[in-house]
């Protein structure tokens, strides 16, 4: 049996350690509610290098790691690959979470709420009142549902699609991040939904009212009713549609990792 020194062990371990440390600290850096703007730099590395530390174990076994390199080169590339798709998973789950702002941006228009401008911490960015509760309350439900634990266990599922060691394939990379900004561009849409079926009926009878009552000021009653009814549909149609986002949200992000 072959044994091995604790000189020989403890480097190998460290070694690969840091080698999955690299592509875990790259993806907190961009995931929801880990890489917010109001989260502390090192509190991001601290939760890193504690979920780095979990996981070695698990992605040494099942998926392995290549042995450190003598050259110095060679070890700086690795490197290199694993902050690389590391910050793309990352970047893809923000990407897709960017379509909440979206659709918040479209019930704005038409709700009539598109003046109303509010902060949003965790972009350090003015936007739309419905943008931002959506964001907020989609980060908030990841951690509640549990969506948090998916994304990380999509990180170490991704050694499978993206082996340790290997060169990233750039041209598909890039053809999924094209497909999932579109994907992402259609779920706000598809958000926004109802919101865009009864803006445009009531717009419709605003103007037909316009046209049998040309003496009613129909912007002057028009604009509140508009505003209340925006505020009431939010309120009805909110649980379902972010719950609908995180199912969605879920099933794009596993259908990178595991392709199959």
């Amino acid at each position: 049996m072959t044994t091995y020194s604790l000189e020989q062990l403890v480097p190998a371990v460290v070694w690969t350690f840091f080698l999955v440390f690299c592509r875990m600290a790259a993806a907190v850096g961009f995931l929801p509610g880990f890489g917010d703007a109001y989260v502390n730099v090192r509190a991001r590395l601290v939760v890193a290098a504690a979920i780095s530390a979990a996981v070695t174990p698990v992605i040494q076994a099942d998926y392995g790691v290549p042995a450190e390199p003598q050259n110095v080169l060679r070890m700086f590339a690795l490197m290199f690959d694993e902050i690389f798709i590391g910050s793309f998973l990352g970047l893809m789950a923000r990407v897709l979470l960017a379509s909440l702002e979206t659709g918040g941006a479209i019930i704005a228009m038409q709700t009539s709420l598109a003046s109303a401008i509010t902060f949003n911490p965790g972009q350090t960015s003015p936007e739309t009142l419905p943008a931002s509760l959506l964001s907020a309350m989609a980060v908030v439900l990841i951690f509640v549902t549990g969506v948090d634990h998916i994304l990380i266990r999509s990180i170490v599922d991704s050694y499978a699609a993206f082996p340790a060691g290997g060169v990233p394939p750039f041209a598909d990379l890039s053809n999924a991040m094209a497909h999932l900004v579109a994907r992402g561009f259609l779920i706000s849409v598809e958000l926004a939904a109802p919101f865009l079926i009864i803006g445009t009926v009531f717009h419709v009878a605003q103007g037909l009212i316009s046209k049998i009552m040309p003496q009613l000021q129909v912007f002057y009653i028009g604009l509140p009713l508009q505003v209340l009814g925006g505020l009431v549909i939010i309120g009805l149609t909110l649980p379902p549609l972010l719950y609908w986002f995180l199912g969605q949200y879920v099933d794009v992000l596993t259908s990178i990792t595991h392709p199959g």
